[in-house]
């Protein structure tokens, strides 16, 4: 995403969306009420009777009503009434109508209030933009499953499997093709970092194997107890990725999470979680960090921005937790909204 103009006095911002994430973002920052303008196109009804409709390509801005991502398509769409735009004689003022945000082009939102979570999750979603890719590859000598790290899900790309098959895959020419098969798809996918992980001596082997050819590339190399889905999530609980993702929204939700699960099975009395008690709590000003499921927040907007920002007012931060990985769903699964304390509450 690139910021063109964030303006606090008069809650302008300015942008253009680079990639599909940052349509998601975006979702979740457009509210009802604010006035979205951008370029669309148009049917303008025929004045004289027996003409044809036109379409016509116009600049609108529009009263937000309804906000819809589709990430299967790609699409956000924003429906309001109209409330200006440029040709004036072709603008039907009131008129119900939807604009496309679309990647590459610029796009201006106007709130009622900007609020302090909502710019940094613009922020945050300017500088991933420019972090690049990020591939998990987690390997034994079986199989390699391959992840690109997005900052707010896992998107998988596949498993190569070995082919292991005894004393023909323990030769050096069968390992060997399995590690080039890995690393070519490496290459296909044009990640800028990769981390190689995996349990037993296989990483360490695929590692010689890069060494010895002189493979060029960013590629780190860490320890999981396991391989598959259940390798990609121990990589993004554990420390290995800090140096090279520390800033990325997926591993400090994930690691968030699980220090709420572990608050709450070590019974500390320094979480609270379910929107009662985490009211009460904000209430008496003891939340720290509190964590909201995007999806709760959505479902549930007047009431949980509430309390969102009422943790800001009293020092507290804010995290909007993806529902769309395994974190995520986690946090759904006791409420979709819980707190990190400052101190015990009775």
């Amino acid at each position: 995403m690139r910021i063109l103009q964030i303006d606090k006095k008069t809650c302008l911002i300015t942008l253009v969306p680079e990639i599909p994430d940052d349509l998601w973002h975006l979702e979740r920052v457009i509210e009802k009420g604010d006035l979205v303008s951008g370029a669309t196109d148009r049917k303008i009804k025929p004045r004289e009777q027996g003409e044809k409709n036109l379409r016509v390509k116009l600049f609108l801005e529009i009263e937000v009503e309804k906000v819809d991502f589709h990430r299967e398509t790609g699409n956000l769409r924003v429906t309001g009434a109209i409330r200006g735009g440029k040709p004036a004689d072709l603008v039907e003022i009131g008129a119900s109508h939807s604009i496309e945000i679309e990647l590459g082009k610029n796009v201006k939102i106007k709130k009622k209030e900007l609020k302090r979570f909502q710019m940094e999750r613009l922020e945050k979603a300017s500088a991933a933009t420019k972090k690049g890719k990020v591939l998990l590859v987690v390997l034994d000598d079986e199989r390699a499953d391959l992840a690109l790290l997005k900052e707010f899900e896992l998107q998988k790309k596949g498993i190569i499997r070995s082919g292991k098959s005894g004393k023909q895959f323990e030769s050096k020419s069968g390992i060997g093709n399995y590690f080039k098969e890995i690393v070519d798809r490496v290459k296909e996918l044009k990640a800028e970092k990769v981390v190689f992980a995996g349990p037993g001596f296989t990483r360490e082997s695929l590692k010689k194997w890069i060494d010895d050819r002189g493979e060029k590339g960013q590629f780190y190399f860490a320890s999981t107890n396991s391989t598959g889905v259940t390798g990609l999530n121990e990589l993004l609980k554990g420390s290995a990725l800090d140096k090279i993702t520390s800033e990325m929204q997926l591993v400090k939700e994930t690691k968030l999470v699980e220090r709420i699960f572990a608050e709450v099975g070590k019974n500390s009395g320094l979480v609270e979680y379910g929107v009662e008690q985490v009211s009460d709590a904000v209430g008496k000003g003891a939340v720290q960090q509190l964590l909201v499921a995007d999806e709760t927040m959505l479902e549930n907007r007047a009431s949980v921005e509430e309390l969102m920002d009422k943790t800001e007012k009293m020092g507290g931060e804010v995290h909007l937790v993806s529902a769309g990985h395994e974190a995520g769903k986690k946090l759904v699964s006791i409420g979709g909204i819980a707190a990190l304390l400052r101190f015990k509450i009775q």
